[in-house]
């Protein structure tokens, strides 16, 4: 992971060291809660010294909060400084929000997410969503229509699309054969339905990557990691695939009757099997998949995104120990901008 030194310098101007910056840039583009251990094994360090400077000066500046986990065991800080995020040009980042609804907003989720990507330094991360849709698009000649996403309605009955909602990191990984990787990051309550869900929304594009993309299971607990393995096998295997591109046929039929008002023709099972069908196919692709299903009776880009053994996405699980050592990552430096301090850093952070 690069990190450019342009940001670095930004956040060098409200008083951090270059290696406090560079954590603090890792909290707000990934995770936004943090606690004390994470900072300690990114230094590499045991002592409390460092770590106690950073939290006092979060603290006195105003760019964080502390807050008790659920349970009150330990201490964590939220980042959500609207002048600390703007200087990385991440004012508008949903890390600054505590997050009220769902376990996508939880801070343990978000604090084992931060585990994640600092035990993964060394990969390139896609850090925004226009990033990710950008270089799965134009880069991977991925569409749209399979890129899993949301539309969120608002009170004057606007409608904005967001993409890869759940801000799970996905990373670019180089060598021999470059892939693409996503994660899953697991929560404590450890819910094989909760992954299953994901499993079905991301299909179509983990399918789409033809072999090139590769999907890690990460957890604090290697409880599941079988169980998870057997459940990733039965979704993208041929036959589950061929089963239920025969429940997606069959729902365009009952939609196509519903929209033609052919209710009597319908039994009672049928309405309920529509209704159901209504909300498990309401994502964009199923959408462009139903016109071409209405014009030709087929679903053409179903049978070419089928699973087979030399197109299947790749998996692995990723126990996350949260009190290992990382590897310090390195900064990009680029040209200053002309307004930058004249106090800040001029080169590269190095490693500890």
């Amino acid at each position: 992971m690069n990190i450019s030194i342009d940001r670095i310098n930004a956040l060098s101007t409200f008083g951090y060291t270059e290696r406090e910056a560079e954590f603090l840039y890792m909290v707000a583009t990934f995770s936004g809660f943090f606690v004390q251990r994470q900072f300690a094994s990114y230094l590499g360090i045991n002592g409390r010294g460092p770590i106690t400077d950073l939290i006092t000066k979060t603290l006195q500046k105003e760019h964080a909060r502390e807050y008790r986990a659920e349970n009150g065991s330990r201490k964590m800080y939220h980042l959500f400084s609207h002048s600390l995020y703007a200087a990385i040009g991440k004012e508008n980042s949903r890390n600054r929000k505590v997050g009220r609804y769902g376990l996508l907003d939880k801070p343990s989720i978000r604090i084992l997410t931060l585990d994640f990507v600092l035990a993964h330094t060394h990969e390139h991360y896609l850090e925004e969503e226009a990033d990710k849709v950008q270089h799965l698009t134009k880069q991977e000649s991925i569409s749209l229509d399979v890129i899993p996403g949301h539309t969120f309605v608002g009170k004057n009955g606007s409608q904005t699309r967001r993409n890869f909602i759940e801000r799970f990191p996905i990373f670019i990984s180089n060598g021999p054969n470059s892939s693409v990787g996503f994660t899953y990051i697991e929560d404590e309550i450890r819910s094989l339905q909760t992954f299953g869900s994901f499993l079905q929304r991301y299909r179509p594009l983990l399918q789409a990557g033809q072999g090139r993309f590769k999907l890690l299971f990460a957890s604090d607990s290697a409880l599941n990691f079988p169980s998870v393995a057997k459940l990733f096998r039965q979704v993208f295997s041929p036959g589950q695939h061929q089963r239920q591109t025969r429940q997606l046929k069959r729902f365009f039929w009952l939609r196509k009757m519903a929209e033609q008002k052919r209710f009597k023709e319908l039994a009672h099972r049928d309405l309920i099997e529509w209704q159901r069908g209504v909300k498990r196919y309401a994502a964009p692709e199923y959408e462009s998949q139903y016109e071409v299903w209405k014009k030709t009776g087929t679903l053409p880009e179903l049978a070419a995104s089928a699973a087979t053994e030399t197109n299947l996405p790749e998996f692995e699980t990723c126990l996350i120990s949260p009190y290992s050592v990382r590897t310090p990552m390195s900064v990009v430096l680029e040209a200053a901008p002309s307004d930058a301090p004249s106090n800040a850093p001029q080169q590269p952070a190095q490693g500890a």
